[in-house]
């Protein structure tokens, strides 16, 4: 019996919790971990994934006697994405840790430097920390790093697939790899997410030396249904429609429901609609239940948010980003409501996992579209999400950003670093695995000869230059950070807005739920003074574009070209679905070809290729085009590629589809590609500290995150071509 297998103070902690059986992904992780082996933990959201790891980890301490007294430093390290998350999970792990003397210490930016540094000088027990605070830890606390670490035991990584789909989960990879010089045993490794694609690439992640030892657990959520619907309500010329938003109000009204929304624009504009739909329905008794919750919003309004959530027993609903989407507690909901689709199926099985957290209870989801894109996305992704699919992790190689990055910290770390030694310690890191050696020489060449780095006594140490940028507040992080405003209405922060030439005096933006007229904007404190506004004029916030996987582009070709019935659309969505597909028809969309649009003035080919893949064609036609000397320039949408702007010869389409044929299937320098890019990377830097890197190590980092090239090559070689006159040619 797993019980059974645990510490006495434990099993007594699980009986004063009145806890009356373990989740099935604890029945699965108790016994392994007991046994220090490494694995990944994979269950749904409110599964008691992290009970699951601290249980028998703890129980594990106790059976060594390393409690109370005769616990001797840090056994135990927790990487979360979120600082928010942390303080959520402090409280639950605390609960189990009050009985064993077990100090557990949240570390990050909201923690006194003074608590930090009395726990520094004798670290004892868990340490909850930051990907960015750890490294700053390393950077500035050089002396007792090694102390610090050396006798970590277990390395939890919470919301694992958070790392592995960003920037961020590479960081933390050099990061472990940096810390094992300090460490005298080999610490078990534990990964914690609901959604993971490929379990293989978390296993490598984990543990590279020897990732089938890590051991994948995935029992499954214990039953229950989903009750699933989706809706339509078209665009009033760019805004909510009020049908809509009555319909949100009447659904939710009497309802605990987070209702997420994919821009921090749409929760404000819809969070300020709900409101004010309650005011004009009751009048003076109405109490506001809508509440906003986004990056922008001031931290202890979230927190109270939260707060509220978690512990009232009356009808609320969150208005959220995907700020809400990992694992912070806000209780029991009756209800999840999407509006527009998720960019992932990751996302909406994250959203989905939000209700039915009670045992015995079901999962309701409603979902919105506003646009007819947004409905088929919503239907592809939903088809996915039942076929059990979800998007693969696919880390970055062409890392160099993240070298120059770790090149700093680690010369910085460590006090000076021989040559030769740097550039095996590189070698050595699963990070950098990828790279060329000859590259990684050039990088190291340049940052001496541009004074990043310098040698003294035959050591590299940080230069001038890269002293001043380690020094930073802003080193730590390897993600961009807009520039951003503080909004203070008098002395109340209302929150931040980010920097902006449209960001002016007598502007109107929506924050908090509330409309705000900017009265002042104090450039050199960063600061917008606002009042309140009641004019009616829609304000400003600025939302950034969306990227499709390959997989759900397909999917979403697949739901316009079928004929499949779907019982969870509403009759009005299920109308528009059927007028979506007689145009695609009409178009010329059918099953398994790429239709080419061909006109006088213009050219359309409907790729549905992804993202990444549609920016690599793109980029090829720029080049060929050029080439050509043609006239005509190139527009992207989400699906499509049109070229205009001049004549378009007769055979055009034929002509444009022997060159991709040609040039992906035959060669392997593609100049095309060269020569349809901008001079400087469009957009700016690729990634934060691209920008310190010499072109060309800009170009290589900026074609592998914009650009898909291979793939490209892949879904050239797979397509069957259609060419479709238009305009009576």
């Amino acid at each position: 019996m797993t019980f059974e297998l645990l510490s006495p103070t434990i099993q007594k902690k699980i009986w004063d919790l009145e806890w009356r059986q373990f989740t099935p992904i604890q029945e699965a992780a108790i016994p392994v971990l007991l046994e220090k082996r490494h694995c990944l933990l994979m269950a749904g959201t409110a599964s008691g994934k992290t009970e699951a790891a601290f249980l028998p980890i703890l129980s594990a301490l106790e059976k060594a006697g390393q409690t109370g007294e005769g616990l001797n430093g840090l056994k135990v390290l927790y990487l979360s994405p979120l600082r928010a998350l942390i303080n959520d999970q402090f409280e639950r792990i605390e609960r189990l840790t009050d009985t064993l003397d077990i100090p557990l210490l949240k570390w990050h930016s909201d923690v006194s430097r003074s608590k930090k540094m009395t726990w520094l000088d004798n670290p004892r027990g868990i340490l909850q920390i930051t990907p960015e605070s750890l490294e700053s830890l390393l950077v500035n606390h050089t002396e007792k790093v090694p102390r610090l670490f050396q006798g970590v035991e277990f390395i939890i990584l919470d919301e694992l697939h958070a790392f592995l789909e960003s920037d961020r989960g590479l960081h933390v990879q050099s990061l472990l790899h940096r810390m094992r010089r300090y460490l005298l045993q080999t610490p078990v490794m534990v990964g914690l997410s609901a959604t993971i694609g490929s379990p293989e690439v978390a296993q490598r992640y984990l543990y590279a030396d020897d990732p089938d030892g890590v051991a994948v657990l995935n029992p499954g959520d214990e039953k229950r249904q989903i009750f699933l619907q989706a809706d339509y309500f078209g665009k009033e010329n760019t805004t909510l429609p009020q049908a809509l938003v009555r319909d949100i109000y009447d659904l939710t009204r009497s309802k605990k429901t987070i209702l997420f929304c994919n821009s921090r624009g749409q929760v404000e504009e819809l969070t300020h609609k709900l409101n004010e739909t309650g005011k004009q329905l009751s009048g003076a008794l109405y109490t506001k239940r809508y509440y906003p919750h986004h990056s922008s919003i001031d931290k202890g309004e979230r927190e109270w948010i939260e707060e509220q959530m978690r512990t009232t027993a009356q009808p609320l609903t969150v208005v959220s980003t995907n700020t809400l989407e990992l694992g912070i507690d806000i209780g029991s909901l009756d209800l999840v409501v999407q509006l527009d689709a998720t960019s992932s199926v990751s996302s909406l099985k994250q959203r989905l996992g939000r209700s039915g957290r009670r045992a015995g209870t079901d999962s309701y989801l409603m979902m919105y579209a506003t646009e007819e894109e947004d409905l088929v996305q919503a239907v592809a992704v939903t088809e996915l999400l039942f076929d059990k699919w979800i998007e693969p992790p696919e880390p970055r190689t062409a890392v160099y950003d993240l070298l120059f990055h770790q090149l700093l910290a680690l010369c910085t770390e460590r006090q000076g670093v021989f040559r030769d030694e740097l550039l095996e310690e590189i070698a050595a890191n699963p990070t950098f695995a990828e790279l060329e050696s000859t590259r990684v020489r050039e990088l190291l060449q340049w940052m001496l000869e541009e004074d990043w780095l310098e040698v003294v006594e035959g050591r590299c140490i940080p230069g001038i230059q890269g002293e001043r940028l380690v020094r930073s507040r802003d080193f730590y992080s390897v993600f961009q950070t807009p520039v951003l405003y503080k909004v203070m209405h008098g002395t109340r922060l209302v929150g931040t807005i980010e920097a902006s030439p449209l960001v002016m005096a007598g502007e109107t933006v929506l924050l908090g739920g509330a409309t705000w007229e900017i009265t002042e904007i104090d450039e050199k404190r960063g600061m917008v003074y606002v009042i309140p506004a009641f004019d009616g004029k829609r304000p400003l916030w600025l939302s950034g574009g969306r990227q499709v996987h390959p997989q759900i582009a397909e999917q979403i070709y697949a739901v316009y070209t079928g004929n499949e019935e779907y019982d969870y659309l509403s009759p009005r969505a299920w109308h528009r679905l059927q007028e979506a597909r007689l145009l695609a028809k009409r178009q010329g969309f059918e099953a398994g070809v790429c239709v080419l649009q061909e006109g006088a003035r213009a050219l359309t080919l409907y790729d549905f290729a992804g993202t990444r893949r549609q920016n690599a064609l793109a980029t090829l036609l720029r080049g060929w085009l050029r080439e050509q000397g043609l006239g005509l320039v190139i527009k992207q949408s989400t699906f499509s590629i049109t070229l205009e702007g001049g004549e378009i010869p007769k055979g055009f389409a034929k002509k444009l589809v022997t060159f991709l044929v040609e040039v992906l299937t035959r060669h392997t320098e593609l100049k095309y590609l060269m020569m349809g890019r901008s001079a400087e990377p469009e957009g700016g830097p690729a990634s934060k500290f691209a920008a310190y890197l010499p072109m060309n190590f800009q170009r290589w980092i900026e074609d592998e995150i914009e650009r898909d090239v291979e793939g490209l090559r892949v879904w050239v070689q797979a397509q069957k071509w259609k060419a479709v006159r238009v305009g009576g040619r």
